[in-house]
């Protein structure tokens, strides 16, 4: 019970959290331009998975969740990359009309995963780029694992979850809709904003943590 406890104040926490991040950025006006629509629908795609983790794991399905992480990451990722490193041309295929032809083109012509994280690497802020390359380091290979029913998610599902992988979890997937509200208001070169925003870390630093998942 005391584990229950535990995991119903961390997505309490959360849930304020993402309330108060909502609400600092709702003033917010952007553009119709494709760079601008690339960045909210990955950084949007990213709040639906915190909000899908948190409900997986109330309802008592890790592993679903689990999988949904590396989801989020990824869509974190493609928003920091459309940011600060893709090319013209690279955003006009992501955001194209879905139709079997621009689905090739895009599936053909945008760079890898491990391409972008290097383009950040180029082009973005060094601790941004640490970050996500840290958490690719030390949690990609156990999240692709709970994707693909690897030994990760078998030895869990037998086993049961640590209540403090469950809440790391949630404090990863909250690190990570985090680093995309900044990233929101960078594009909105709107420093004061971008300031009030990363200041939240240390309201909610119960909920939030810099560690990578093991």
């Amino acid at each position: 019970m005391a584990e229950t406890h535990d995991l119903n104040l961390v997505i309490a926490r959360s849930e304020e959290f993402e309330v108060e991040l909502l609400q600092l950025l709702e003033p917010s006006s952007f553009s119709d331009d494709n760079k601008s629509s690339a960045i909210l629908a990955m950084c949007d795609i990213a709040l639906e998975h915190v909000t899908s983790l948190r409900e997986l794991l109330r309802i008592g399905l890790p592993t679903s969740a689990m999988g949904i992480l590396r989801l989020q990451y990824e869509a974190v990722v493609r928003a920091i990359w459309v940011l600060y490193a893709a090319s013209d041309s690279a955003i006009d295929k992501l955001v194209a009309p879905l139709t079997q032809e621009n689905a090739q083109v895009a599936s053909n012509g945008l760079p890898a995963f491990s391409i972008m994280l290097k383009e950040i690497e180029k082009s973005g802020p060094p601790a941004v780029h640490r970050l996500l390359s840290e958490f690719k380091d030390y949690s990609w290979r156990p999240l692709n694992s709970f994707v693909h029913s690897g030994i990760h998610a078998v030895s869990r599902y037998r086993d049961g979850y640590p209540i403090g992988l469950v809440t790391q979890a949630i404090r990863q997937s909250n690190n990570l809709i985090h680093m995309a509200a900044i990233a929101l208001t960078c594009h909105l070169k709107d420093g004061d904003l971008t300031m009030a925003v990363a200041a939240m870390h240390s309201k909610f630093a119960d909920c939030l943590q810099l560690k990578t998942l093991g």
